[in-house]
């Protein structure tokens, strides 16, 4: 379980800069609530707030948004000046409200390694792939980002080659050169995001 006090105004503030510019991906993004010793980090893709805390009970959880987004709605109805928030694999509770979600998990403490724009393209999603293994992405909670670009690269290549097919350029062409664009990609969002030469 992860448990912490946290300032209402600051716990409120922090959850709607986290929604802000999501409705795109709303059901693909989710939030991590990171609380160690007296500060507590509220961060999701491409954005990340900290705030002080009194923690209780250390530690990581991962939140679907749209679990973020009811606790935003309820929030008008907290009238304390500080909130206990208690969350728990399955469960997010703030006071004496409790959400059941099936996907509110408890993570090990670390780093986010890889992380993308809130606004980002489905290329730099592709790009990520090149630089991270399948379980950073998962740890760093873009794995759905990731995915979704693949779908829709796999789409425009099916597309592309059909298009292109009259002109005998097989779909195996079509794909190599759109894998060559994303490793150039990749080396420039490596540049801006210093990740080291491991990966």
């Amino acid at each position: 379980m992860v448990e912490f006090f946290v300032s209402a105004r600051d716990f409120k503030k922090g959850i709607r800069l986290i929604l802000v510019g999501r409705k795109e991906y709303m059901d693909q993004d989710t939030a991590d609530f990171r609380a160690v010793a007296d500060d507590l980090e509220l961060c999701s893709t491409g954005t990340s707030t900290h705030m002080d805390a009194q923690v209780i009970r250390a530690g990581n959880a991962r939140v679907p948004l749209p679990v973020l987004s009811h606790i935003k709605k309820i929030a008008v109805s907290f009238k304390r000046d500080r909130l206990r928030v208690q969350i728990e694999a399955g469960r997010f509770k703030v006071e004496s409200y409790s959400l059941s979600h099936p996907d509110v998990e408890l993570k090990r403490i670390g780093t986010r390694l890889a992380d993308l724009p809130v606004n980002a393209s489905a290329l730099d999603g592709l790009a990520l792939q090149k630089l991270f293994s399948a379980e950073e992405l998962a740890e760093s909670g873009v794995a759905a980002r990731v995915l979704a670009a693949q779908e829709r690269a796999s789409s425009a290549i099916e597309s592309a080659a059909s298009s292109l097919q009259e002109f005998g350029v097989p779909r195996e062409a079509v794909a190599e050169l759109l894998d060559a664009h994303i490793s150039l990609h990749a080396k420039v969002l490596k540049a801006l995001m210093a990740v080291p030469d491991g990966n």
